[in-house]
């Protein structure tokens, strides 16, 4: 593997890591197991005070973060006429998405990585500066496809790469999905 290759990978495995810490590392005081409890101190003229004292999660018990287990879709189109503005393209891509998503009834993702393939250069590697373009067309209409599964675009919630994976047909976009734990 090339070297500026291994360095996006290196980024996108990076950025995922820092968002799953992130995340991970918010607490609650309702739904994730935590109780707050009254403790009595003493205060300046003796009186007893009641102070909140935060006890530990049961064991097994999710603390919130993203589930490690990602789930995708697949959508294909006509990435030049995507990234071109076809309106064509653009409808095919939300519809691909509607269906697809069905399969996650009641859910609603939370961060969201989109790989597109636009295909080769002469010579038969990736153009990969065309497969991200194509990958941020398709990041940009997900919201739109079906905003009550897909958070607001924003390029840090939903995010665009290329795929290098020679076995991608051209117009491909993989869209890999993290959830919230419950």
């Amino acid at each position: 593997m090339s070297g500026a290759r291994m360095a996006g990978w290196l980024f996108a495995d990076l950025l995922l890591v820092m968002v799953v810490v992130t995340l991970g590392g918010e607490t609650t005081t309702k739904g994730a197991g935590a109780h707050i409890r009254p403790e009595l101190t003493a205060g300046p003229t003796s009186t007893p005070t009641p102070t909140p004292a935060v006890s530990n999660p049961a064991p097994g018990t999710p603390a919130g973060g993203l589930d490690p287990h990602t789930k995708s879709i697949s959508v294909r189109t006509d990435p030049g006429g995507l990234v071109g503005g076809s309106d064509a393209a653009a409808a095919s891509i939300r519809r691909q998405v509607v269906q697809k998503a069905e399969q996650f009834q009641g859910e609603r993702a939370a961060f969201v990585i989109v790989f597109g393939n636009a295909g080769r250069l002469p010579g038969g590697a990736v153009d990969t500066r065309s497969s991200t373009e194509y990958a941020e067309a398709v990041a940009r209409l997900l919201p739109s496809a079906k905003p009550d599964f897909f958070p607001p675009y924003d390029e840090k919630i939903i995010r665009s790469y290329h795929n290098t994976d020679p076995r991608v047909p051209s117009g491909t976009a993989e869209i890999e999905l993290f959830f919230l734990l419950h």
